[in-house]
């Protein structure tokens, strides 16, 4: 089977390959993540592009698009261009396991660092028609206390850009849903991406992942090819094997033999045999 990708002349910010190469850019991943949470963000550490978490052995492990953190808070940035029915408990495990990794053994709760997963959807995943959504855990019976644990839910649907009343968070929603640059830090942003399609590191590396997806991709399907027809033969000598065993114990009936001998000797029960 040939498979087909994006060209690259075709890529844009929101494109995984893309999206995780210009946020390695410090300056661009610091000024998105300001203004999608409207704070002020320290000195970042270097971001982590598909960071892999897996704590255990045998649990499920998650692959992050973009890690970041700074002194005081870790930030998980998502691109998601689907809205699967399990998003809500995705970003629960995405937060836990975040956790797990940020606080080292021995360290107490009290260490924990602020923590945000932000998922920037391209389809507005709740469907109220807002720009943002921000969860907190908050009391149900009075809504004014909220449970400090300092643990955060961010979703954006760039489509409502339109809505937002913040200039600057607005455009940026903007550009992600309209590949249009009205503000100088969306301008910048897309220079950067121009300028990726233009370079032979970035172009090759695009090549090479795609390559390696089909040969995983083709890989897979030449074993579970491998698997259905071992499974067909199995499924076909069973069956034969099945249909031996009914003629068999025909013939014995045929020939007056007690229901428990035919039993015996074919495996059948005896209310199969009955109706033979």
């Amino acid at each position: 089977m040939e498979y087909t990708h994006k060209p690259v002349e075709e890529l844009s910010f929101t494109d995984d390959f893309m999206f995780g190469t210009v946020m390695k850019n410090r300056m661009i991943c610091k000024g998105v993540i300001e203004r999608l949470l409207q704070i002020k963000v320290g000195k970042i550490e270097y971001p982590s592009l598909q960071k892999k978490i897996a704590p255990f052995y045998e649990s499920k492990g998650i692959r992050l698009d973009v890690y970041v953190s700074d002194p005081e808070r870790i930030f998980d940035i998502e691109i998601q261009t689907s809205i699967p029915p399990s998003l809500p408990k995705r970003t629960r495990y995405y937060q836990s396991l975040m956790d797990v990794d940020n606080l080292l053994r021995g360290q107490s709760y009290a260490e924990l660092k602020e923590s945000y997963v932000i998922f920037i959807c391209t389809q507005d995943p709740f469907g109220v028609d807002l720009p943002v959504y921000t969860f907190r855990s908050v009391c149900s019976e009075d809504g004014s206390i909220f449970l400090d644990d300092k643990s955060y839910k961010v979703f954006y649907n760039v489509g409502a850009y339109g809505k937002e009343d913040e200039p600057e968070l607005s455009a940026l929603l903007e550009y992600l849903c309209e590949r249009r640059a009205t503000s100088g830090f969306t301008q910048h942003i897309d220079e950067l991406v121009e300028k990726a399609k233009r370079n032979e590191k970035f172009r090759s590396w695009y090549m090479s992942l795609n390559i390696r997806e089909d040969d995983l991709r083709m890989a897979g399907e030449k074993i579970g090819f491998e698997r259905g027809i071992r499974k067909g033969r199995r499924d076909g000598i069973a069956a034969g094997a099945y249909q031996a065993k009914r003629e068999t114990a025909k013939l014995m009936a045929e020939r007056k033999y007690p229901l428990t001998e035919i039993h015996h000797m074919t495996g059948l029960s005896e209310a199969e045999i009955k109706k033979l």
